[in-house]
């Protein structure tokens, strides 16, 4: 696994957190966009390519000083070939695909490297100091994407975020996680976009109305023209949208009905973001009854005086602490008090969209043991006047990873 690999390897680590551009394939160590200057005095890019041991989830060293290089012979800013690094110049297929046209030979100080970093850096700075003379801009630091190769990664390209962070091990804890969003609206398009940058194996999406010009003002990004002259439907507009960045994100294009329950009991957690509570009186006692952990957000805008007012509000429902079940006697209107008002004429502000949506992952992650969480509400709501955020409810308990 591609990931696991450097992260588990400080010096290949090292490479990515610098902004290196890493690839390892076929047993190879490969940067890409090594800055070098042609015999004609241009600027080009190539790749240093070096063989690499691996033992299981681990690299060993480096086994010599020499490496491989892609592109035409490495000159100076004069356009001389850097003879000081010449060992020889053979095109050759190291691995299917995999060419190279020169081979290197050249050690720090007459020492030997003490890993990748230091070696391929090396390498990557004799060359780039020339072609640095020409274009001071020049760089292999570019800081651009790593192909994830693993075909079991969720993500198109490799997510670094964790790693330059120190947190990959704990964003592990939701990699086999399935999740379930009902309603792609205001909020539940902001849950959605929060959710996909997770290591989540699936989301599941479950929408029946089109995406609109509306739609696009209370959304994450930008929407093209022709994507709203589309009108697709939500789940797939945002199935195909995200599918560029991740993949396991599965479209349900129709809105949620009693006999689609199936399909949200083999989920791992839900996130309702609906504001039909007709749909809510069925679907969150049904939930409870199966077993499945949700959170249930809402939100009550009202005018006075030509300004805003509301509440935002956040639940969270386990097996351990069920807020709807009929046997604590408590109902979504008791619970969804101020999911009123304005709110059903469509006025919905885009950073309350997102501060509820923010608020829900927090909680989710905080239930899945991602973030500390001492108090363990269940509950919360955030007042506009005043800026208040009120937890409330019993300590719910964390699943067990």
């Amino acid at each position: 696994m591609l990931r696991e690999l450097i992260s588990r390897n400080p010096d290949i680590q090292r490479l990515v957190d610098d902004g290196y551009e890493v690839e390892i394939r076929a047993g190879y160590l490969v940067l890409r966009r090594i800055p070098y200057v042609s015999s004609r005095c241009e600027v080009r890019y190539g790749e240093l390519v070096t063989p690499i041991t691996i033992n299981g989830h681990e690299v060993g060293p480096p086994q010599d000083h020499t490496v491989y290089f892609r592109g035409e012979y490495p000159c100076d800013e004069v356009g001389s070939q850097i003879e000081a690094i010449r060992n020889s110049s053979n095109r050759i297929e190291l691995a299917d695909g995999l060419w190279v046209d020169h081979y290197f030979s050249a050690k720090p100080y007459g020492r030997d490297y003490r890993d990748f970093h230091d070696k391929m850096t090396h390498y990557a700075q004799i060359l780039g100091r020339y072609a640095r003379k020409i274009d001071p801009g020049a760089t292999a630091r570019s800081g651009l994407l790593t192909l994830a190769e693993d075909p079991n990664d969720p993500f198109v390209y490799m997510e670094t975020a964790s790693s330059r962070s120190g947190i990959t091990r704990m964003n592990e804890m939701l990699a086999k996680d399935k999740i379930g969003i009902v309603g792609l609206g205001g909020t539940g398009s902001y849950i959605m976009d929060y959710v996909s940058k997770t290591r989540v194996a699936e989301i599941h999406l479950f929408d029946g109305d089109q995406f609109q010009q509306h739609n696009a003002f209370r959304a994450p990004g930008a929407a093209t023209t022709e994507e709203i002259s589309d009108k697709r439907n939500k789940a797939e507009f945002y199935a195909v949208k995200y599918s560029v960045m991740r993949k396991g994100i599965v479209a349900h294009p129709k809105h949620i009905q009693q006999n689609d329950i199936d399909k949200l009991v083999c989920l791992d957690f839900v996130f309702v973001s609906i504001d039909d509570n007709s749909t809510k009186q069925w679907l969150l006692p049904l939930l409870e009854e199966r077993e499945v952990p949700f959170i249930d957000v809402g939100m009550g805008i009202e005018k006075t005086d030509e300004k805003l007012l509301g509440i935002i509000r956040t639940s969270l429902s386990t097996p351990t602490n069920g807020l709807y079940a009929p046997q604590k006697k408590k109902t979504y209107a008791d619970l969804g008090q101020h999911d009123v008002g304005e709110y059903e004429r469509n006025v919905q502000i885009v950073e309350l969209n997102a501060l509820n949506a923010a608020l829900a992952v927090i909680k989710w992650k905080k239930w899945r043991g991602l973030y500390l969480d001492l108090e363990g509400e269940i509950q919360s709501t955030y007042t506009l006047d005043g800026n208040h955020l009120v937890n409330s409810g019993e300590k719910a308990i964390a699943p067990i990873s």
